[in-house]
């Protein structure tokens, strides 16, 4: 197997690979926004940090109304069939507690982008409550992970391991 290419996205950030690269960011209530084509071996993650907005200063996978066309356009770009989006959210985590559910509205707005952009919707893998997590994106399986983050850091150990996980039984 070829050397896989790890990008790590940052708060706000959005990225693409296509196979064998992997994506991975660190969330709390964050959600990532994973738009894939399964066939073509295409994956984009958005790290949506708010529902909606016009700041462009943020990056362009802050806002989640603004995520979701940056990151359909991109995976597009990228080598992906329009017709075979997929898009999955991870993490959203409710951190706080209080009146506020940020995880949620994000999750919210990131459904109805989903929908108003024509995208189907796969699903929500939920990251822990009571702490972050770090998400992976294996474009060449289509594989989604969600680590618990062990000690707040995804060091190069924790990183093998989730490409043996990955990779499967041989």
């Amino acid at each position: 197997m070829p050397d896989q290419q790890v990008i790590q996205v940052p708060i706000g950030g959005l990225a693409a690979v296509r196979s064998p690269g992997v994506l991975t960011t660190l969330l709390g209530s964050c959600v990532g926004m994973i738009v894939q084509d399964l066939r073509n071996q295409v994956a984009v993650l958005a790290h949506v940090v708010r529902p909606a907005g016009a700041g462009a200063g943020m990056g362009p996978g802050y806002f989640a109304n603004l995520a979701a066309p940056r990151a359909r356009d991109l995976a597009i770009q990228t080598g992906a069939n329009p017709r075979e989006l997929l898009v999955r959210m991870a993490g959203g985590g409710r951190m706080v507690a209080g009146k506020v559910d940020i995880g949620a509205r994000n999750a919210e707005a990131i459904k109805e982008a989903t929908y108003q952009l024509g995208m189907t919707f796969g699903g929500h893998l939920e990251g822990p409550a009571d702490g972050g997590c770090f998400v992976v994106v294996d474009a060449s399986t289509g594989k989604v992970l969600i680590k618990r983050l062990n000690g707040g850091v995804l060091d190069e150990r924790a990183l093998r391991q989730v490409r043996a996980e990955l990779a499967g039984p041989r």
